[in-house]
């Protein structure tokens, strides 16, 4: 008998979003696909730098923020 995998609801900018269980702040960005690269992510109001980014996990009912940073003039 295979077990499904276990989805988890997180907030992202204040909406729900659903994922695997055991994603990382990586896997979401990818499954989101921000078209700017310069992002900002903060989880639970701690920062996580994209060096941590594939290390992050994400927990049932954690809160992201994703901040894209705009370029001007």
């Amino acid at each position: 008998m295979h077990k499904m995998p276990q989805i988890i609801t997180i907030q992202v900018n204040g909406e729900p979003f659903t994922l695997p269980g055991g994603s990382s702040v990586s896997d979401l960005l990818a499954g989101i696909g921000p078209e700017e690269k310069t992002v900002a992510t903060v989880v639970n109001d701690n920062i996580v730098r994209p060096e941590n980014r594939p290390a992050a996990s994400l927990e049932e009912g954690d809160r992201v923020e994703i901040l894209i940073f705009a370029g001007g003039g």
